[in-house]
């Protein structure tokens, strides 16, 4: 399964890329909204996208209603990233955003990996 992580921090993604890999999931990585929907628009189709919604120049709030808005791409599963003070005050954005879940950061590897799965596992069934 491939999962695809977009985020501007270069250490979280550096970090989740190793646990996913460890985990036996192939990662691809783009640091911005703008190169995940143009690798999306070329045919690029992951098992799940894990998104920070704070990225410069595009939220992850942006790209994620963009992606869920597209036909060809809407029952990709969708994770958010957000700060865990944050988690709270944009639950409804996130919703908004027809994101199917979010994590909160820093993150537990176990929360994550199970929901992971579990979103996986839905689009498997």
């Amino acid at each position: 399964m491939e999962i695809l992580l977009v985020d501007d921090e270069r250490m979280t993604c550096k970090l989740v890329k190793k646990l996913l890999e460890r985990h036996g999931y192939s990662v691809k990585v783009v640091n911005s909204g703008d190169e995940a929907l143009d690798l999306l628009k070329s045919g690029y189709k992951p098992s799940l996208i894990l998104m920070d919604v704070f990225m410069p120049e595009m939220s992850g709030i942006e790209v994620s209603k963009k992606i869920k808005s597209n036909p060809a791409t809407t029952r990709i599963p969708l994770l958010l990233f957000t700060v865990l003070g944050l988690a709270h005050g944009i639950r409804d954005a996130i919703k908004e955003s027809g994101a199917d879940d979010y994590v909160a950061k820093p993150f537990e590897k176990d929360t994550l990996l199970k929901k992971i799965r579990h979103h996986l596992a839905e689009t498997t069934s």
